[in-house]
């Protein structure tokens, strides 16, 4: 049961160690909130609000 121990934390440090290499090297461009999207995100959440619109009930004829 020891070694299960050592093998969990082990891995959580090696995470975490590597998740800063990573953010270190690339040079901290990879930011969660301001990524660029890509032009098929744009078309998809056009499309997405266009259906939207299309099958909204709430505002009735008059």
């Amino acid at each position: 049961m020891h070694w299960m121990m050592w093998f969990f934390w082990g891995s959580m440090v090696a995470l975490i160690i590597g998740s800063v290499l990573v953010d270190f090297f690339t040079g901290r461009k990879y930011h969660l909130k301001e990524q660029e999207r890509t032009l098929n995100q744009n078309i998809a959440e056009a499309d997405a609000l266009r259906d939207v619109e299309r099958y909204n009930h709430q505002n009735g004829p008059f």
